[in-house]
């Protein structure tokens, strides 16, 4: 007896909701995601009550968990996916009565398996429709020796589902490990250096249990509950896997003494329960080239960013990225992270990549004088030294911009735009606001 869970198409999906109710209820479990998942539901009326009552019982633990499911109960665990795909609330096939039950069930519902996701499965599917074939009953009735002659594996494989008959045995699944650790303190700790000898604990256990189930960590969270018994959250999301229990260590230090916990946001409050909780993943397996320059490690550049940020503020480090906008000067931050080395260029050494130029841009644009003629500058004066800068001796321009006029905002321009090269060879960008005729250095180009 094979009980399958579907999440109802108007419920929201909740990651892991399923998969719970269904190992809270029996032992062997195969999940499908996060809204299928097929369970054995054999010895569980014993424990439980009759099948109905099972299927109810698991349907009301998931609704109050906030989804909404279909479930279906049967023989066989092919006979259950159909059902609880196809039939809303809630269906119990009694013994040996899985083919009476699907023969009414149309065609559409063994698109719904998971094999049928291959190719071959779907010309199969086309094929029988064309032969008038519209239920699984119809299907059924057609001797298996002929279907799969005609059909191959593929046909003979529906047809046995259209009588609910498994092909493979339910793959039940282990829980997945909680990488967790948590100490409870004699005395409470109120202070980053006395917190660091615990945390140091905590993640050298971490570091070896990610070993052992060759995993990385993705995110860290940090609980810790105060002396007046309110609870701290962190959550940092990391880069790239890592499990050096340093690294883990000094990014969770960093992003506490960031944000102290408690409420005086410049002192931390006494700590009792110290807990961290690691989200994982598949350890990397990184092949590096012997002939491209090596890339930083991840866990270096982490552990600096995170340094940055407790220096500087979250808001004022990261990689900068040009927001889609008119202004080509508008320009904002997002997380910095090392771009992975897709591939190696070979070139001979010493030659330079065939890159375009690129400007350098200010963060505060220098204002000048200039020296024009017939509205084309000449020389450059720079307003703060009184100094002039060699001749210009070429120059491309002027591109006029103008923008955000559209707007009630303030944020308008209206520019002349030039690119000056002086006789020492540097090129700079220069700009004249219309309206005040004043003229600025927006950066160097390269």
């Amino acid at each position: 007896m094979f009980l399958c869970l579907v999440r109802d198409s108007l419920s929201p999906s909740i990651t892991g909701v399923l998969e719970s109710v269904a190992r809270a209820c029996s032992p062997r479990v195969e999940p499908h995601g996060d809204d299928v998942v097929v369970c054995d539901a054999r010895g569980l009326t014993r424990v439980i009550g009759e099948p109905a009552v099972i299927a109810e019982e698991m349907r009301r633990m998931a609704w109050d968990r906030g989804v909404g499911v279909r479930v279906a109960i049967a023989g066989t665990h092919t006979a259950a996916w159909l059902l609880a795909h196809v039939r809303p609330g809630l269906t119990v096939v009694a013994p040996g009565d899985e083919a009476h039950t699907l023969a009414r069930l149309p065609m559409t519902a063994l698109a719904m398996l998971p094999e049928c996701r291959a190719r071959i499965f779907s010309d199969v599917l086309v094929t029988l429709d064309r032969w008038g074939v519209s239920t699984l009953g119809d299907l059924a009735r057609l001797p298996r020796a002929d279907v799969s002659s005609r059909l191959g594996l593929a046909g003979a494989r529906l047809h046995q589902a259209a009588w609910g008959e498994d092909v493979v045995p339910l793959v039940a699944t282990a829980e997945a490990p909680r990488f967790i650790e948590r100490v409870e303190l004699e005395w409470p700790v109120d202070g980053l250096e006395p917190l660091s000898f615990v945390l140091a604990r905590v993640c050298e256990a971490l570091s070896g249990a990610l070993e052992r189930a060759d995993r990385g960590a993705v995110t860290i969270t940090t609980r810790l509950t105060l002396i007046n018994k309110s609870l701290a959250e962190r959550t940092l999301t990391l880069p790239a896997p890592m499990r050096d229990a340093k690294v883990l260590r000094t990014l969770i230090l960093l992003d506490l003494e960031a944000h102290p916990p408690g409420s005086d946001a410049e002192h931390f409050a006494g700590i009792d329960v110290v807990e961290v909780e690691l989200g994982v993943t598949p350890g990397r397996i990184v092949q590096k080239s012997l002939l491209a320059h090596d890339m930083p490690a991840v866990e270096d550049v982490a552990t600096l960013v995170a340094r940055l940020q407790a220096l500087m503020g979250e808001s004022r480090v990261g990689a900068p990225v040009v927001l889609d906008t008119h202004d080509l000067r508008k320009s904002s931050l997002k997380p910095f992270v090392v771009p992975p080395s897709t591939h190696f260029s070979a070139r001979p050494f010493g030659a330079r990549s065939g890159q375009a130029a690129v400007i350098r841009r200010f963060r505060m644009p220098m204002a000048v004088r200039v020296v024009t003629d017939r509205g084309a500058p000449v020389r450059i004066v720079l307003s703060e030294r009184g100094m002039s800068e060699p001749r210009i001796t070429h120059r491309a321009g002027p591109w006029r911009t103008s923008g955000q006029w559209w707007t009630a905002d303030r944020d308008t321009w209206d520019r002349d735009e030039w690119d000056v090269s002086v006789e020492t060879g540097v090129v700079y960008r220069l700009a004249r606001d219309r309206a005040t005729d004043r003229w600025e250095v927006e950066g160097v180009i390269d």
